[in-house]
């Protein structure tokens, strides 16, 4: 009798956190949410980062606990740092009470933009550049030239008092005036 021995059974690695460096704050981690369409930061974040105006938006969210939610507007072009790479990302500014260390929801342009594979198992994400690209929406220091790729460990979110949102998963829907 030939026994096939089984993979071991992984339990769910939960929500995953990106480190990210901006100017004048100290920890920064940036939820990475593959069901949001869009980038959030919270107004408080925007008015400390003392980035450009707002552009208008006829925007409505509606958040996890059904509450409607209208954005203050939309900030374009702000440089992210992820490791070595720094990804140009427009964010939709939201006036609500988040966690100091994890202000920023990445969705999926952020990703894609960034090329990320996700290895759920390693728990980690590489971030790559394409310098081939016509319309690059990534710039990167002198290291860019050497490896074009960077993995970035995913920080552990285990802990309920590092996410803004509890046991609850945060998921925006754009839903038409």
């Amino acid at each position: 009798m030939l026994l096939k021995k089984l993979s071991e059974k992984l339990g769910d690695p939960g929500k995953f956190l990106i480190p990210c460096d901006f100017p004048g704050m100290e920890i920064c981690h940036a939820l990475a949410d593959l069901g949001a369409s869009i980038n959030l930061m919270p107004l408080s974040i925007w008015k400390k980062l003392s980035l450009l105006e707002l552009t208008p938006t006829r925007m409505t969210l509606e958040l996890v606990d059904r509450s409607i939610t209208r954005p203050k507007g939309v900030t374009e072009d702000v440089f992210v740092k992820v490791g070595k790479f720094h990804f140009l990302t427009d964010f939709v500014v939201v006036d609500f009470e988040a966690d100091p260390r994890v202000p920023l929801i990445l969705g999926r342009s952020f990703l894609r933009t960034g090329r990320a594979l996700i290895d759920v198992y390693a728990e980690e994400i590489t971030l790559m550049y394409n310098p081939k690209s016509s319309n690059p929406t990534l710039v990167s220091d002198d290291l860019i030239s050497e490896n074009n790729s960077f993995k970035v460990p995913i920080v552990k979110s285990s802990s309920l008092t590092l996410t803004p949102f509890g046991e609850s998963d945060f998921i925006l829907e754009e839903i038409e005036d």
